[in-house]
């Protein structure tokens, strides 16, 4: 299991479907639909088709176990919102729509009707979920005059999720037999009951919340720090991993977002497809506050799904643009500008949907405009195709990205600060800028510009620097070659007029792992990289065979004399330390290996281990 995987995806859809319930309860329309039985009934038909829809959101959003059918969900979130809050009549609702679509949703997902609805645990999921949504409904009553409804919502989140775990393992047992039963569930039990736990446990709070706050005088004040709750979940959701992604060192990049009110429209992103496909954008959704903020949130999520799908970046970018305007009832829009940078060869690929052109500068050069031809806005017509664009970026080449909120920014005379004034700000800069330094330029020039005058858009940056490349040579898996390797490397730490004494390290690391590629891997080549940079050198191995991870290999007892050690281990530990960095990873099912040493640093640990 990817356990990292599975908390985003988990905690990401608590998050969400907390902060719509959240702005539903806070809504006074619907607070008034309690006072009359008209108004109830229509407020309990409306809640359990809200946690019907939640549910289905939920199982869409689910973590699938790897190898298996099987799915962590909080689906019978959605199914217990609709019968608490909305009594049997909202339980029915809800559970039958969460409960129906979880039957099909095997064909849904596979394409096909082919797919087998006794296979797996769907039935009983489906069961469950219509059984825990009905039960909740009956304590509705009961639900309405209690106090503490999160610490409640907790214990009856865990108790319905043992119920629905317990059903699925009676149906495993009959289908199957008890041993298959529990190495099916066994792993999902921990993160399914907590999931669910906080997932419903939050929602009650929530609601527990909004309905002591209404009415109140403290009202204002009230929802003034529900927003920033908002705020904070909006911010959240945009990486901030700066100024080098983890473990990356061909570019670097900084970003930030400054809402005009407490959420907004705007956002950027930036991500890996691949190990060499680096995406990163910035958009603008028409409007502010929070409409804008849930737009942005499905803009965003959409965005990234179709362009990490593998579709071609236009084809990524025109399908989102699709499924944007499903359901867009307020004719809201987004601008953006979407890039794809292939981080071995420099070529990025880029989409213009209607947003601000953005600053390009080759290095020891000025800035300017890239201004192609732009396509139409997202969510704007089912007509639109989107081209593409692309260009070479090289060592000490840089890019900024930026939203109108910058340009149009006004001062006390109303007057815009304008692309002009910000090509001559660029250009005016150090070369030697850093992103974050280029972004703190500019929010530093806006707001003097502004001079105090209120800010009246959203304005967002994102600054991106390519530092250089790494340079690969594929070589057979065969001892003979480690010699071509190491010749590689030292034309390479000569070419950038790096110490050589430094080899008498690094070769050691190469034979060590090169040697161990050769004898257990079973790969018939290896790709060799190499990057250095800033006093620091980077090797790479990737190759393909066996899975293993020579980081976790079983240290030696260096106590003991040579003759007594047990054989195997050393020269990896030895690796382990001369490297500063000894990482393992797997791109695209191949083992790749990174050694990461600075010139001059001593080995971790002391001097190396001599038998």
């Amino acid at each position: 299991m990817d356990w990292l995987e599975m908390v985003v995806k988990m905690f990401g859809a608590i998050a969400f479907i907390d902060l719509l319930a959240i702005l539903l309860a806070g809504t006074h329309s619907f607070a008034k639909l309690n006072g009359s039985t008209k108004g109830r009934t229509l407020r309990h038909v409306l809640l359990g088709v809200t946690g019907g829809l939640f549910g289905i959101y939920a199982t869409i959003a689910g973590y699938t176990m790897p190898g298996s059918s099987a799915q962590i969900s909080i689906r019978d979130v959605g199914a217990m919102l609709g019968g608490a809050l909305g009594g049997p009549l909202g339980g029915l609702i809800a559970g039958t729509l969460a409960g129906v679509f979880r039957l099909f949703y095997p064909w849904i997902r596979a394409g096909n009707t082919s797919v087998s609805m006794l296979s797996g645990t769907t039935i009983p999921c489906a069961i469950s979920t219509f059984v825990i949504a009905m039960v909740t409904g009956f304590l509705h009553p009961w639900f309405r005059k209690a106090k503490h409804r999160g610490l409640w919502g907790l214990l009856i989140g865990g108790v319905s999720e043992v119920f629905h775990l317990l059903l699925a393992f009676i149906y495993l047992t009959i289908m199957h037999d008890a041993g298959y039963a529990w190495d099916a569930l066994s792993t999902l039990i921990a993160p399914f009951i907590l999931t669910n736990m906080l997932g419903f446990g939050l929602l009650m709070y929530a609601f527990d919340k909004m309905r002591g706050y209404r009415d109140t005088e403290t009202h204002a004040k009230q929802v003034e720090g529900e927003l920033g709750v908002a705020t904070s979940i909006q911010g959240s959701m945009l990486p901030k991993i700066f100024p080098d992604f983890p473990g990356r060192k061909e570019f670097s990049i900084s970003a930030s977002m400054a809402p005009a009110k407490e959420v907004g429209g705007d956002f950027y992103d930036f991500f890996f497809t691949d190990y060499d496909h680096f995406v990163f954008l910035v958009a603008d959704v028409s409007g502010k506050g929070v409409p804008a903020a849930l737009f942005m949130v499905i803009a965003k999520t959409l965005i990234k799904n179709n362009v990490q799908s593998g579709l071609p970046l236009a084809d990524a970018i025109t399908k989102t643009n699709q499924q944007l305007l499903e359901g867009d009832d307020q004719q809201m829009f987004v601008t953006a500008w979407v890039g794809m940078l292939q981080v071995s060869t420099g070529d990025l690929t880029y989409v213009n949907c209607g947003h601000n052109p953005p600053l390009f500068s080759k290095a020891g050069e000025g800035f300017s405009y890239l201004k192609n031809i732009s396509g139409f806005i997202l969510a704007g017509s089912r007509k639109s195709k989107y081209k593409p664009y692309s260009l070479k970026m090289g060592p000490g080449d840089r890019i900024f990205l930026y939203t109108d909120g910058i340009t149009e920014a006004m001062n006390p005379a109303l007057e815009q600060y304008g692309e002009k004034r910000l090509l001559d700000l660029a250009n005016s800069a150090p070369l030697t800028n850093t992103p974050e330094a280029a972004l703190s330029l500019v929010k530093a020039d806006v707001t003097k510009f502004t001079a105090g005058a209120a800010q009246s858009d959203d304005m967002t940056m994102l600054a991106l620097q390519f530092v250089d490349f790494f340079h690969h040579k594929e070589v057979d898996a065969k001892t003979e070659n480690i010699a071509v390797l190491s010749s590689f490397l030292e034309e390479n730490l000569k070419a950038k007029n790096a110490p050589v004494a430094i080899m008498d390290k690094l070769d050691i690391v190469i034979d060590e792992i090169f040697s161990n590629i050769v004898k257990y891997s079973g790969s018939p080549h290896c790709d060799f990289g190499v990057f250095v940079h800033d006093n620091s050198v980077i090797i790479t191995f990737e190759y393909a065979g066996e899975l293993y991870d020579p980081t976790k290999a079983a240290k030696p007892d260096t106590s003991l004399p040579a003759g007594q050690r047990q054989v195997g281990g050393l020269g990896l530990f030895i690796v382990g330390k001369i490297a500063d960095h000894f990482v393992y990873g797997i791109n695209n099912g191949h083992n790749y290996v990174t050694i990461e040493k600075s010139f001059g640093s001593t080995p971790k640990g002391g001097e190396l281990i001599h038998g």
